[in-house]
């Protein structure tokens, strides 16, 4: 690794901790203790990220996935109905094939990867860093980048018209 420093044995804890917290998602009975599991799952795979050295990932894993996309899906659990019934609801007849066929397939797909040459050995990953990206960025793609905000800013817009004329009405 380009730090040096990457621990297998942490790597392998905090990839516990975020199969952990996405059986949490799925198993919990109650929706909120569901969302709180998927927040600490976001949280593990942005530590995964600072673990591999892409600290660029990790603090858009946080921003973005905690941070926004985390606190809709609780406002929006709290604003809906929720819908009652445990266990039950996600485990029935046809789901006791899941478990396996998704062992299945991980199995097949790391099968794969390792019989490929997707990642040969001694290779290293390119992580140019933050300052190298931002300097791409407002140089090279600075009018694609204004392009792109001024997308952005007329959905806004768009939408403050639309959920305004909702409102009167």
């Amino acid at each position: 690794m380009p730090g040096g420093d990457f621990h297998p044995v942490l790597f392998f804890i905090v990839a516990a901790w975020i199969l952990v917290a996405g059986v949490g998602v799925v198993a919990l009975r109650s929706i909120v203790h569901s969302a709180v599991s998927m927040v600490f799952c976001f949280l593990g795979v942005a530590f995964a990220f600072a673990l591999l050295h892409a600290e660029l990932l990790a603090i858009i894993q946080v921003l973005i996935y905690v941070g926004a996309i985390s606190v809709v899906i609780i406002f929006a659990i709290m604003l809906t109905q929720q819908q009652t019934g445990g266990l039950h609801l996600f485990f029935n007849r046809r789901s006791i094939w899941a478990l396996p066929l998704a062992v299945g397939v991980a199995l097949l797909l790391s099968a794969v990867l390792i019989a490929s040459d997707v990642l040969p050995e001694g290779s290293e990953a390119h992580n140019p860093g933050v300052g190298a990206l931002s300097a791409l960025l407002f140089n090279k793609y600075v009018l694609p980048f204004e392009l792109v905000s001024l997308v952005l800013l007329a959905a806004m817009v768009g939408a403050i018209v639309l959920a305004r004329r909702e409102g009167k009405d």
